[in-house]
């Protein structure tokens, strides 16, 4: 099933949406504003690589 409003602000999900989770099947999608404090914290920790 696929989401379509952001589990934080309820917003209807677009092209830049941010999912985090664990594993294929266990995650939570959000609106880029929502997601990018998660974004964030994953650079920070070095736990994902940037995108060109």
């Amino acid at each position: 099933m696929n989401l379509t409003k952001c589990d934080i602000c309820k917003k209807r999900l677009k092209d830049d949406q941010v999912r985090a989770g664990v594993g294929y099947f266990v995650g939570n999608d959000f609106c880029s504003k929502c997601g990018k404090p998660i974004l964030d914290f994953l650079k920070k920790h070095k736990l994902i690589k940037e995108e060109k």
